[in-house]
């Protein structure tokens, strides 16, 4: 019995068309001009030795992006906005460490880096950032006109 089945013929098949899909979302995300309402990623960016942990909510009034970053001093964090970019860069500093050999190492130090996406709606001149018990919060309100509004139905 044979098999028409190219997959089963050519068991490199998948990993090059894999190959090739990876490699068309990377060429789409460096190079997004294309596309309306967005910009280059920036090319400005470091290795670091670890990243916040990120939660984005969206409601109809804003984009909210919350951020673990423990042990980091909330003034030393940078945060950008290059086209529809969100760019938190900052440090976490060793401080001051026991005398003894070290058994086990597991916490992160030094510089991070971490991007988000937000929408193009967003009116960025009026965002605003709060840090508490090593949680950053960043509230993006919306563009009055890109918030959602019921519209009347009147009667003929």
């Amino acid at each position: 019995m044979s098999r028409s089945n190219p997959w089963r013929r050519e068991p490199f098949i998948p990993i090059h068309f894999l190959q090739g899909e990876l490699a068309r979302l990377l060429d789409q995300y460096l190079q997004p001009e294309g596309r309306p309402g967005t910009q280059a990623a920036p090319t400005d960016l470091e290795p670091t030795g670890w990243s916040p942990l990120l939660d984005v909510y969206e409601t109809p009034e804003e984009t909210i992006v919350v951020a673990e970053i423990p042990g980091v001093d909330p003034t030393g964090v940078e945060l950008s906005i290059t086209g529809n970019l969100l760019v938190l860069r900052g440090t976490k500093e060793v401080g001051e460490l026991p005398e003894g050999q070290l058994q086990v190492r597991e916490r992160r130090f030094g510089g991070f880096l971490r991007q988000v996406m937000v929408p193009s709606d967003v009116d960025f001149e009026a965002a605003q950032a709060n840090a508490k018990d090593g949680v950053l919060t960043i509230r993006l309100p919306k563009k009055k006109a890109a918030r959602p509004r019921n519209i009347p139905i009147r009667p003929s």
